[in-house]
């Protein structure tokens, strides 16, 4: 009886642990890559699978008529400046551009983009996109994806939540993580310095501004 109680015990744990229902973590895997890889890139060119395979990459949902989507642009084009060279890759997927039945033929997002000019892949999603990375339903809403596909950091705009966007230094935590530099940090030999293009004092300033 002992012996059945503990099993029971056991069980309730993992019901706990392990909710049935419970959505299963979003990974950058091959259906997912294909996928993207697929979407029409804003400017008439398409998104290259290969380069998103075995990389970091952040994959940023977002509308021309969202404000902390400006701030997360910014972020996003800091975040290539510093680690393109490490190997990250970004992708912007516009979303839900005719809320409310908007329809102005692409005005207000080619005003958005021309303001932010992203030097990364800009793509159309469709319900599909939304679906297959966790049912997108609020903007922002941001992935950072390690080299294994595995999600380093899931950030949704919260109905209502005072926080809008991931700060740049969470965002660029998460990178570092991804690309290896979590927390035992770049190796000895390669030390970082205060004024480095990965951190000079205007990266804080931009964060602070921004949040």
């Amino acid at each position: 009886m002992k012996a059945i109680a503990r099993l029971t015990a056991l069980a309730g744990l993992l019901l706990a642990a392990f909710p049935a229902g419970a959505a299963e973590p979003v990974t950058l895997d091959a259906a997912r890559i294909a996928h993207i890889a697929g979407l029409k890139q804003i400017d008439g060119r398409k998104v290259d699978g290969d380069r998103l395979r075995g990389k970091p990459v952040i994959v940023s949902f977002f509308g021309s008529w969202c404000p902390p989507c400006n701030a997360e642009f910014e972020h996003m084009k800091l975040l290539h400046l510093a680690h393109a060279a490490d190997g990250l890759e970004i992708v912007a997927i516009n979303l839900f551009e005719d809320f409310a039945g908007f329809d102005d033929d692409g005005k207000r997002l080619k005003r958005f983009l021309g303001r932010h000019t992203p030097v990364f892949p800009t793509v159309t999603g469709t319900a599909e996109t939304a679906k297959l990375f966790g049912d997108v339903k609020r903007l922002p809403t941001v992935f950072v994806f390690d080299r294994q596909g595995k999600p380093r950091l899931h950030f949704v705009h919260g109905a209502g939540a005072k926080k809008t966007n991931p700060g740049l230094s969470e965002l660029r935590r998460a990178v570092r993580d991804s690309l290896g530099f979590g927390a035992a940090g770049r190796s000895p030999s390669l030390p970082e310095r205060a004024e480095s293009a990965t951190h000079p004092p205007q990266f804080l300033h931009f964060a602070e501004s921004t949040r």
